[in-house]
């Protein structure tokens, strides 16, 4: 039971954190990122920006699998 309450927190984290990334302007995920800066640098606007969206939509998948692994501890106790 407190696993599934557990894996519903991480989920809801996970899934806030993907939509953020898939949402915001590039200048706002670049603002305290120096990895994402350094990306911008080498590589171009247009290569951090698939990279920031592929990040954001593991971290949806990723979310949605948590909640849904957490949702069958929470069923079958």
């Amino acid at each position: 039971m407190l696993s599934g309450i557990i894996g519903l927190i991480f989920a809801m984290l996970l899934l806030l954190n993907g939509f953020a990334a898939l949402r915001r302007p590039l200048d706002a995920l670049v603002e305290r990122d120096p990895i994402g800066r350094k990306l911008l640098e080498r590589g171009g606007e247009k290569l951090a920006l698939y990279v920031y969206r592929i990040y954001g939509g593991a971290f949806v998948l990723l979310g949605m699998f948590v909640a849904y692994l957490s949702l069958g501890l929470l069923r079958n106790p």
